[in-house]
């Protein structure tokens, strides 16, 4: 901190005893680190999440609340709002449905908005319909795959899930989709880390 006085009409400018303590000469400074020994530093940030909990086992998903809107478009231009989505729980393989909106399928009190640091690649795996055939709700269903390799063993994986109480986004039951026991018909996941940016021309 500095102060300024007043001394007849001139203003003087003073230093804090702080501050001139602290400037010391050139030889006395230590010397700096070299560029080429300094080690890279990694700055991980908390992101806005949405956390759910499962409704078998209590334990917390989570899932990034950007990524669950980019398949539907950009916030400005977007016209399909997903009041409900799908997951399946790491910890009991558990599928369900879940919402943080009142009234919609899913919806549990617990359900809420938390920052936490981005673990593996959240992907749009399939848009899931009900028996209904009047029901014009498909249930977006989300997974978040820790690593490359994941990849490969999504049918696999899907074949071990418990698929018994899963509804639609209008509340109607959703037996699992064909592709579980047929391979021929599992299609591509969408990563949506890549959703809308542009090619390389």
């Amino acid at each position: 901190m500095s102060f300024l006085r007043l001394t007849g009409d001139a203003l003087s400018f003073f230093p804090s005893p702080d501050q001139s303590n602290a400037k010391t000469s050139p030889a006395q400074q230590p010397p700096a680190a070299s560029t080429e020994d300094a080690a890279p530093i990694v700055i991980e940030t908390e992101i806005p999440h949405c956390c759910f909990y499962c409704a078998w086992c209590g334990s917390p998903l989570l899932l990034p609340h950007d990524s669950l809107g980019l398949p539907f478009g950009g916030p400005l231009i977007r016209r399909i709002e997903a009041r409900s989505i799908g997951t399946v729980c790491g910890t009991c393989n558990h599928v369900g449905v879940y919402s943080l909106f009142h009234g919609c399928a899913g919806y549990n009190s617990r359900h809420r908005f938390v920052a936490a640091r981005p673990h593996g690649k959240t992907v749009l795996l399939d848009w899931i319909r009900c028996d209904e055939r009047t029901c014009a709700s498909p249930l977006p269903f989300f997974l978040t795959l820790e690593d490359e390799s994941a990849y490969t063993k999504i049918h696999d994986n899907a074949t071990s899930w418990l698929w018994e109480g899963l509804m639609c986004t209008g509340g109607h039951e959703i037996q699992p989709p064909r592709w579980v026991s047929d391979a021929g018909l599992h299609r591509v996941p969408i990563d949506l880390t890549q959703v809308g940016t542009r090619r390389r021309q």
